[in-house]
């Protein structure tokens, strides 16, 4: 299958791996269809684009690379929704702002992605855990300059 991407043009998809947003992403409830592509050669980011908007995708990263405590319980509802018996069942993704100076990029922990690979299913959740934040730093801080 032929789909247009704002990043990469026309590519082709192998439509097994078509995953489906019941309820559409948060704030893009129509774009229900989505494919994860690798976002760059040689990083950890990919990208989730839809299917059926090209101008539409959002770039991923697995959060325990960067926040290996990251840590939430999914509530069974989400878990049904995604039809997964349990969360060793689902992926975690968690979107990542891309700023201009990519030392400052952040991550949305407060909205992760849940993904059944296995069903090709997926839903975006909102944790009201405080400790998490919306523009979570991915890069640690550069080291302070010290004395010369």
């Amino acid at each position: 299958m032929i789909i247009n991407t704002r990043r990469f043009g026309e590519i082709k998809i192998d439509p097994s791996k078509i995953l489906t947003f019941p309820e559409g992403m948060i704030g893009f409830g129509g774009r229900r269809r989505y494919v994860v592509l690798p976002f760059a050669e040689g990083t950890p980011f990919e990208l989730l684009q839809s299917v059926d908007e090209p101008n539409l995708a959002f770039v991923v990263i697995n959060p325990f690379l960067f926040k290996p405590d990251y840590r939430f319980d999914a509530a069974d509802e989400d878990l049904e929704a995604v039809k997964a018996g349990g969360a060793r069942e689902v992926v975690v993704r968690v979107i990542v702002t891309l700023p201009p100076d990519l030392a400052q990029m952040t991550a949305n922990l407060q909205g992760p992605v849940l993904i059944n690979e296995a069903r090709l299913l997926a839903r975006q959740i909102v944790l009201m855990n405080a400790d998490y934040s919306l523009t979570h730093p991915i890069l640690p801080p550069a080291a302070a300059p010290g004395p010369k």
